[in-house]
């Protein structure tokens, strides 16, 4: 009914539907209700007028991303790949039982026939263009889309006109050169003229999808600053949600998230569709880290104006999910504990052999009593960590896990791996501090970390009382002229006020805005303005809210990415309502302090990272 209703160039009749599908109309009239919830998420809706019948009132965009969710539905994106790219060669693999199963559901829109040659179209026009380089589930919506936008533009639908996308401006060259290409391929087979627009569409599909480029990822260095801190805060928020660390993992971090964002929120920019086969999967394996990434997403949506779609969300927690299990494959050697517990020898076996059960990677040495682990403690013997029902008085304790007698719940494990991890941070410490001894180790970037870091401390500046009327940016910029790394405060105004017109990031009554400056600073500089009174600032939605505290962050535009990584745990850490507080309604001294305490902890973080890198290499 969906395809019917979608494909229909006029309202179908509901008695029309009863007879094709040889149901009462009533039952009609419930599936079409069902169908109404279900097209909710497009913002499309199912229009009944008696006498007329029943269409669906969308736009040619909205249509095409409905069909492209239906034939992706139920089948998966290595599917698509084994019938693309499978063994066997030309119909047969078409013919397949799985290509039976896509001709079948293709059928109902698409004609079959010149599916393979769409393909060997775009594969060729990607050969010339050897650099860019799509995932093989970036390829499969792309053909995805061709094949719908072909049949749709021989059945006369065209897709509408859109000033932001009609414009070239937004496409990188190499891009829109490709799409070009794919295009031109595209005539040829079918002999059908198509429409500029379209083209923009595929230029759209490349510029969303995950490309590996062998030149600058971003486009600007302000850019590049955006995707770190968002990067950074999505991570800050999860650790907040699953109280677990996860900065320290570099692969998630460089390689997952940063380059995850910058195509993500494109693809959710200009409205095109995201496919998740695996949604269903993601919720039912990890539910804990899937919740925490809703809820982290709901800061994203809020830093970037973009409603994040739970396929998205998908993504992004089999990303956290990889980290985890990153994170669980470095503490799984084998260490040595001892087992203290007070409340007899039954709850100290159970307990014991709970620990063996759960965590294989434990060898239990000993169960003691608080007394039988002095006289342990005596007689040197060697051990890693101590887990007790009751406190250690004489141990140190960054040594000793407390939990819960005697069943051991999944917060003690959690706690039991945090301490191994920490276990591991001292042991390789230790070791670089062997090797360090005998010869030189690289330190630069922890060097360019370190100074960021005494930048930021030394640069910062709080303005109290202040009177913000016209030219608000310009203002602020002006209280800067006396600070020692103010080059040119005309220069800082207009950075920022390019900045700010990309979007606004507001937070309750905190607004926060941030460029790189060229020829503004010297070094990088943190201020807060505390109006005097409540003043009207632009959000990413332009919509206008009363705020009354704005966070400023100035780099210069030649400043390090060590810098800008910096700089962005301060915005990261804008999940954190103790920190907000802090900023809103603290002292000079307090603020400063909280700036202290951040950096530091990511101080010694980049350094703990460096030590295990140099481990590896």
């Amino acid at each position: 009914m969906i395809y019917d209703l979608l494909l229909a160039k006029e309202p179908i009749k509901q008695y029309t539907l009863s007879k094709k599908y040889d149901v009462a109309e009533l039952t009609i009239s419930n599936d079409l209700e069902k169908i109404s919830k279900w097209l909710e998420k497009d913002t499309v809706e199912i229009v009944k007028t008696p006498g007329i019948g029943v269409y669906i009132n969308g736009t040619e965009q909205q249509r095409r991303t409905i069909l492209s969710r239906l034939l992706h539905r139920d089948i998966t994106f290595e599917d698509w790949i084994e019938l693309f790219q499978g063994k066997k060669g030309g119909e047969d693999r078409l013919n397949g039982k799985l290509g039976l199963v896509i001709r079948n559901r293709l059928l109902k829109f698409v004609q079959t026939d010149k599916i393979l040659d769409i393909d060997r179209v775009l594969q060729n026009a990607l050969l010339e263009h050897p650099h860019i380089v799509l995932t093989d589930r970036n390829y499969v919506n792309l053909i995805v889309h061709v094949i719908l936008a072909l049949e749709r533009i021989q059945s006369g639908e065209v897709i509408e006109e859109d000033t932001t996308i009609a414009s070239d401006d937004w496409h990188d060259p190499e891009i829109y050169s490709l799409a070009v290409l794919i295009v031109e391929g595209l005539e040829k087979l079918t002999s059908l003229r198509i429409p500029r627009i379209e083209i923009n569409y595929i230029a759209l599909h490349l510029a969303g999808t995950r490309i590996d480029y062998q030149k600058k990822p971003f486009e600007d260095d302000n850019q590049e600053f955006t995707w770190i801190e968002l990067t950074k805060s999505f991570i800050r928020a999860i650790e907040h949600h699953l109280d677990e660390s996860l900065i320290e993992d570099k692969i998630l971090f460089e390689g997952g998230l940063l380059s995850h964002f910058a195509p993500a929120f494109n693809r959710l920019k200009h409205g095109l569709q995201i496919h998740n086969p695996m949604q269903d999967k993601i919720m039912e394996m990890y539910p804990e880290i899937y919740q925490a990434c809703q809820k982290a997403c709901e800061l994203l949506a809020k830093k970037t104006g973009y409603n994040i779609p739970e396929e998205e969300v998908g993504y992004l927690a089999m990303h956290i999910g990889a980290s985890q299990l990153r994170k669980h494959e470095q503490i799984r050697q084998s260490y040595r504990c001892i087992v203290v517990c007070t409340s007899g020898v039954g709850s100290s076996t159970y307990l014991a052999t709970r620990i063996r059960t759960e965590m294989p990677n434990l060898s239990v040495e000993a169960v003691l009593s608080l007394k039988e682990l002095e006289e342990w403690l005596e007689k040197d013997e060697n051990f890693d960590i101590v887990i007790s029902t009751v406190n250690v008085p004489f141990l140190q304790e960054e040594k000793i896990v407390i939990v819960t007698p005697p069943f051991l719940k999944k917060e003690d494990i959690k706690d039991i791996e945090h301490a191994l991890i920490e276990i591991d941070k001292h042991q390789l410490v230790l070791k670089s501090e062997e090797q360090t001894s005998r010869q030189p180790s690289p330190i630069l970037p922890l060097a360019k970390y370190g100074e960021a870091l005494l930048q930021i401390l030394k640069n910062f500046v709080m303005f109290q009382e202040v009177r913000l009327m016209e030219k608000m940016i310009d203002q602020m910029a002006s209280l800067l002229v006396s600070h020692q790394v103010v080059r040119d405060i005309k220069k800082i105004a207009v950075d920022l006020e390019k900045r700010e017109e990309q979007g606004g990031f507001v937070l309750g009554n905190l607004a926060m805005m941030h460029a790189k400056t060229e020829g503004g600073v010297n070094e990088i500089i943190v201020a807060i303005y505390r109006t005097e009174e409540p003043i009207l600032w632009e959000n990413d939605n332009e919509e206008l809210c009363r705020i009354n505290v704005i966070l400023m962050l100035a780099v210069p535009v030649e400043a390090p990415k060590e810098h800008k990584e910096m700089i962005s745990e301060i915005t990261a850490m804008l999940v954190d309502d103790q920190f907000v507080n802090t900023i809103m309604n603290g002292s000079q001294e307090s603020v400063g302090h909280s700036l202290k305490d951040i950096l530091l902890t990511a101080y010694e973080l980049k350094i703990t990272a460096s030590i295990k890198e140099l481990q590896r290499q």
